[in-house]
């Protein structure tokens, strides 16, 4: 394995829990639409992909009528008072610190509108620790393959090899194999249960709390 130049991370799940804000404008965007309430454990589901396409996948909608849906949860979510109803996770930032000592570019790829994940890394300081932010576009056309070689351009990384992926849904291992890079999953996200949910990916290695990625680091794994 070459050695690590760049870690890239998702937002939702994995450097965030987004929950408590998103669900609280899922919850208001069902209640304005006069849509069937969802169980609890619904809302993970939620929380990671394009929320359109949830939306439609969940309620048996056209593309469409998904995507009113997400503008509509968006013009709720995109307030301050529900995107910055948002908890860090333990370790996390001290990780982001440890990488940039250790002379590892770290950036962000995430499903999650650009401005958003900017704004959120902003209120709580990740930006001093992140080589590079992206999100998705406007029009919702990036993929996450797209979005991690945009955070792979800005920071100069051409090796696939040398990047690492951290995420915690299929999503990102998905767009990791796609470009070539390694993959970390994380099991304290919305998508990853067990270790075997995560190695079913060939060469990807499972986190179960945010010191483990420093350890990787020092025993050479990535």
């Amino acid at each position: 394995m070459k050695k690590t130049e760049l870690v890239i991370f998702d937002l939702d799940g994995t450097l965030f829990n987004t929950k408590p804000g998103i669900v609280r404008a899922i919850k208001k965007t069902i209640e304005v639409k006069g849509l069937k309430p969802l169980s609890e454990d619904m809302y993970d589901t939620f929380i990671g992909p394009p929320i359109q396409q949830t939306f439609s996948r969940v309620y048996g909608l056209s593309k469409e009528e998904g995507e009113e849906l997400g503008r509509l949860f968006r013009s709720y979510y995109g307030q301050d008072e529900f995107l910055l109803d948002t908890l860090e996770y333990e370790g996390i930032c001290k990780a982001l610190k440890d990488l940039k000592k250790a002379g590892i570019k770290t950036a962000l790829a995430t499903f999650k509108k650009e401005w958003m994940a900017l704004n959120i890394c902003r209120h709580f300081k990740y930006d001093e620790y992140l080589d590079s932010i992206h999100g998705s576009d406007d029009g919702g056309k990036l993929q996450k393959p797209d979005i991690i070689r945009l955070c792979m351009k800005d920071c100069g990384c051409d090796d696939p090899e040398t990047v690492f992926m951290v995420g915690d849904t299929y999503l990102d291992a998905e767009g990791a194999e796609t470009v070539g890079a390694n993959f970390a999953g994380v099991l304290w996200g919305f998508g990853f249960k067990t270790d075997e949910d995560i190695l079913k990916y060939e060469g990807a290695v499972a986190l179960e709390r945010a010191a483990d990625i420093l350890e990787l680091l020092r025993t050479g794994a990535i």
